[in-house]
């Protein structure tokens, strides 16, 4: 369908603007009024200066000696050269054949004269003496005409015997002068540069250096001058994120020392109590919960059709904490995914309840839901303030008050022991940040931060001491038992302690059976029933794992397996269903009091209504685009060091391309605008690969969340605008300094900002459908094909009958190449419209589509992007569930 769509695009402008002016023969002759002095003896083409004058007509010209034999006018005796030679014109007065006069120009075949146009130089040579260094027929005749070297005309009537011919063509002005008129040639002046076909000099531009003579502007110095500029900015902005800690910390010591330490010194004894005491005491439990039932849960892979959870039955309720245990390969992160709605990879089988109302999946709670992955997906620049700051104000109410999500931010922050790392980057394994233990805690809080109501972590504890273990489900079980929350977690080989803090325990075995369902306190008992003991000083946990995996022989020789006898004492007692109350006497249902949400009550979370449990409706797209805005502006003065190298190779690259294509003419224009095509967008393609590609993982997060996705993605690409603003300017500091083009500044830059945003959309497309690891040669592929199809060799001309010629319009090359060849060849001045005219039909250029190719580019660069945004919404939707 998409490649459809651009086959259609592309066809429709190929008819509008593809090869306008292939084969067009030039007929026009350069040239200007002809003065009255000479009106009757001008070619018709030329109209007088004087509008008065009388108007040539072809009979004024006619009556002309002719060469019986040839039927050509005699131009010089006795070599009987004709007329119609180039430089010599028919004097009607005289009726003799003389030279061409200065400031016209006699082409051959031609009995009249023509006037040199604005920007020629149309002097007769000079007939000098020969040298040693004329050429030979110069030499032969002992006379040479000057300045063109070539040989004098034999004329008996002149005094000297021979005669040299007036221009035959209008020639520009040469490079290093200008030309007032036709007739006078002046050197350039200091300050200013003068190119070939000059009527006056230029004005040398700001912070450029012209020396007397000097065909074109030396601009590399204020080139530099304006990256090293640009480069002061963004480090003395980088030097602020970069200590943005210190500074935070310098506030904290001394501001915030200074204006509330009264206010410190009546909080220092509250800081002293129990972290874990203090939130117990002071978090109100929600007033509606969530009880989750499933029966006969399954889950078989939609390609093997193998069957990964086979028949899981139990329940879940408010105010407590179930840990999943099971050796690997036992479908432990499988039920999670399962139950949560998440195992897009598999067909889910058995029936699900909520509140005791069957859904279909728990994809309608997402609001009241929070799940934490086993990875610490999250943006490693930002520090833990920032990133439970940004979870918080994405994804609860926009109706709770900045204070009072700062208070949740702040409150997870003691729950988690983060508050003495709180202005401290996440990091990565390039830039040092908090410790992994610390990372898994932040993991969780990013979740907590919402208030969910349903919460699933898969792992919390992995790559944890026991310690720090030990602590998070300390948090997970004050939270759950506080605020009456329904907590699901995978656990892998907790210790003692850790094992004991869980209400209920769900042991799978590999395959995906239930070996038990129920209480920790009635594990010992259960198993002790199958003939396990657990033996001195060893960790329950352990032993359970041991008799899942089959490492430990009961007493009773039973011949049925674990998940058999299982189901049948499952079947026989109930287990799993109803059983709130545990063996020591704790309660895992909800309280008196507390409200059991209803299946419809649950459908109205997402409209607004006085009761703050149920007001979990997420804030709308624009308070989510910017926040996401601002957290992309953070994200990219993080990345400043990424940023400035970006800045850097592309000032290279247009420094190197200029100092190798310096002062080009238009018929290499071709070369040097394709290498600068291909330049461009693989420094932007590459760049623009960091914004979706890095971050998808996040972007899936947060998508299964319930974020906005096309908020998400608006507030990227508005980020990116001054990046793709300022790069323009960048490669075009040292580009356009060097290379000295006669088009304006303005116009090649419009075609590279045109370019600039075309190719970024095409990073955010590549980087939407290839994964990171081959993003970048995808780039490298589109960027190589693109300039291939620039219109150079083959030409459009040569194209314009092949079927495969839409294929040109999609190449963003193409519309550059056009859009600044048109602006330089019309600078060209009248004299060298011959010489411009060759090289436009070569292509088919018209010289009058600038605007259509700069539309094209920007719509080029609209398209990617709406084809980014469907492949992000509809790629990869499993993982955004």
């Amino acid at each position: 369908m998409v490649t459809t769509i651009w086959f259609i695009l592309g066809l429709s402008v190929t008819r509008v603007v593809y090869g306008g002016k292939c084969g067009d023969v030039f007929d026009d002759l350069p040239k200007s009024c002809c003065p009255a002095k000479y009106v009757d003896v001008c070619c018709p083409l030329a109209k007088p200066c004087n509008a008065s004058a009388a108007t040539l007509t072809p009979s004024m010209m006619t009556s002309s000696p002719t060469q019986t034999s040839g039927g050509k006018p005699f131009c010089m005796e006795p070599q009987n050269s004709s007329a119609c030679g180039a430089g010599f014109f028919l004097n009607k007065h005289s009726m003799k054949f003389e030279p061409c006069p200065d400031g016209f120009y006699c082409p051959q075949d031609r009995l009249c004269i023509i006037p040199c146009p604005k920007g020629a130089y149309c002097v007769r040579d000079k007939l000098v003496n020969a040298t040693k260094k004329s050429p030979l027929l110069c030499r032969e005749s002992g006379k040479c005409c000057d300045t063109s070297q070539s040989s004098p005309i034999f004329d008996s009537h002149a005094a000297s015997k021979y005669i040299c011919p007036g221009a035959k063509l209008p020639d520009p002005c040469p490079p290093r002068y200008y030309c007032p008129n036709v007739t006078i040639k002046k050197t350039c002046p200091s300050g200013h540069f003068c190119r070939n076909g000059s009527v006056k000099p230029q004005r040398c531009p700001i912070l450029s250096i012209c020396k007397k003579g000097s065909s074109a502007p030396m601009s590399a110095p204020g080139g530099v001058l304006l990256i090293l500029a640009i480069l002061v900015v963004m480090l003395l902005l980088l030097l602020c994120f970069n200590h943005e800690e210190k500074l935070i910390e310098w506030c904290e010591r001394y501001v915030t020392k200074r204006l509330f330490a009264k206010r410190r010194l009546r909080m220092q004894e509250s800081i002293r109590r129990n972290t874990l005491d203090k939130y117990r005491e002071e978090a109100e439990p929600k007033t509606q919960t969530i009880t989750i039932r499933f029966r006969n849960l399954s889950l078989s892979l939609k390609k093997t059709k193998v069957a990964i959870l086979q028949g899981v039955s139990g329940q879940l309720l408010p105010g407590e904490v179930t840990a999943v245990m099971g050796p690997s390969g036992s479908g432990k992160t499988t039920f999670l995914n399962t139950l949560s709605g998440k195992a897009y990879y598999g067909k889910r089988a058995g029936s699900l309840f909520i509140n005791n109302n069957f859904v279909h999946d728990l994809g309608v709670f997402r609001n009241i839901t929070g799940f934490v992955p086993q990875e610490d997906i999250m943006h490693r620049t930002l520090t833990v303030k920032e990133v439970l700051i940004y979870q918080a104000n994405l994804r609860l109410p926009s109706s709770i008050s900045k204070d009072e999500k700062e208070k949740r931010v702040n409150e997870v922050l003691d729950l988690l022991d983060l508050v003495h790392v709180k202005n401290t980057k996440i990091g990565d394994e390039e830039s040092r940040g908090i410790s992994g233990g610390q990372r898994k805690r932040v993991n969780i809080g990013m979740e907590l931060v919402t208030d969910p109501t349903l919460l699933f972590l898969d792992e919390p504890t992995s790559g944890l001491d026991s310690t720090s273990s030990l602590m998070v489900v300390d948090a997970l079980k004050a939270v759950a038992e506080k605020k009456k929350l329904t907590i699901v977690c995978v656990i892998h080989q907790p210790r003692y302690e850790i094992f004991s803090k869980f209400h209920k325990v769900l042991f799978l075995a590999p395959g995906g059976r239930t070996v038990f369902l129920g209480c920790v306190s009635e594990a010992e008992n259960y198993f002790e029933m199958l003939g396990f003991q657990i033996p001195e000083k060893v960790n329950p946990a352990d032993f359970y794992m041991d008799v899942i995996g089959g490492l430990c022989k009961g007493s009773d020789e039973s011949t049925s397996t674990l998940p058999e006898r299982w189901e049948q004492y499952a079947a026989g007692n109930n287990a799993g269903a109803e059983n709130t109350d545990c063996a020591d006497g704790s309660r895992a249902g909800p309280d008196d009091g507390i409200e059991q949400l209803s299946f419809k009550s649950t459908l109205k979370l997402f409209k607004r209504n006085p009761n703050k449990d149920q007001d979990k409706q997420m804030p709308n797209f624009l308070i989510q685009f910017i926040t996401f805005l601002r957290r992309e502006i953070r994200l990219q003065f993080r990345l400043s060091r990424s940023l400035l190298l970006d800045q850097f190779l592309v000032l290279l690259a247009g420094g190197t391309l200029g100092a190798l294509r310096k002062e080009a003419p238009l018929d290499d224009f071709f070369a040097l605008v394709t290498l600068s095509s291909l330049a461009i967008g693989l420094t932007a393609m590459l760049s623009a690969l960091r914004c979706f590609g890095s971050t998808r993982a996040i972007f899936w997060r947060e998508a299964a969340a319930g974020v906005n996705r096309i908020s998400y993605f608006v507030a990227v690409n508005v980020a990116q605008i001054p990046i793709i603003v300022i790069t323009p300017v960048v490669y075009l500091s040292l580009l356009y300094s060097l290379i000295a083009p006669r088009a304006y500044f303005r116009f090649h830059y419009a075609a590279t900002l045109g370019v600039q945003f075309a190719c970024t959309g095409a990073g955010y497309c590549i980087s939407a459908i290839f994964s990171p690891k081959n993003s970048q040669m995808a780039s490298v592929t589109f960027a190589l094909i693109s300039s291939l199809l620039a219109g150079s060799s083959p030409t459009l001309c040569k194209m314009k009958d092949n079927k495969l010629s839409p294929v040109y319009s999609l190449s963003y090359s193409r519309w550059y190449l056009e859009a600044l060849f048109e602006k330089e060849a019309n600078r060209y001045p009248d004299v060298m419209k011959l010489y411009v005219h060759e090289i436009s039909t070569r292509n088919g250029y018209t010289l009058n589509n600038y605007s259509a190719c700069i539309g094209v580019l920007f719509a080029m660069g609209f398209a990617y992007r709406v084809l980014a945004l469907l492949f992000m919404l509809f790629t990869n939707r499993g993982k955004q569930r």
